[in-house]
């Protein structure tokens, strides 16, 4: 393996340090991903969070990483109130942006939600100005399914499509 060649891992609990610090400068660097109280969780609450993640068939989590440093991460979260549907949530550094990460991501993600999960069906929201991510998504199947006004990690509220996956 090059030492320039992005790989993807699950992520251990020794991570849980390392993937902190990827999500709160995805967050630093984008008003479009939404993690609520980001600055407030600890690393033995990132570890706890990875070990349930780990632990259940209606999770997922998956890290693109680059010279043992994490760059990108998928996520599908089970919802609340809704038994049988995941969201899937996936994040890139942004120097790392149009290189094919966030594809792989969500590639990978199909992957275990279609032949792993236990959910039935794979949701997301996305800003409606966020063009970029619509297309990708798009890309792999994923089509509108309604529009909801939702508050990005600004505060400041905007429209965002909701899509479901249709594989």
């Amino acid at each position: 393996m090059k030492d320039d060649e992005v790989t993807l891992k699950a992520p251990a609990l020794e991570d849980a340090s390392s993937v902190l610090k990827l999500l709160r400068q995805i967050n630093n660097e984008t008003s479009v991903v939404m993690i609520p109280h980001l600055d407030k969780i600890s690393v033995a609450d990132e570890e706890v969070s990875l070990e349930e993640i780990n632990e259940r068939s209606d999770c997922f989590v998956l890290l693109a990483v680059l010279n043992q440093v994490p760059v990108g991460i998928v996520t599908i979260t089970k919802l609340d109130g809704q038994d049988n549907a995941g969201e899937l949530g996936v994040a890139v550094l942004k120097k790392y942006w149009s290189q094919g990460i966030g594809s792989l991501l969500i590639d990978e993600a199909i992957y275990w939600f279609e032949h792993f999960s236990s959910i039935e069906h794979l949701v997301l929201d996305v800003f409606s100005d966020n063009q970029r991510a619509i297309h990708l998504y798009e890309k792999f199947n994923f089509v509108k399914t309604g529009q909801v006004e939702e508050k990005d990690s600004n505060g400041k509220m905007r429209l965002a499509w909701l899509m479901e996956y249709c594989g």
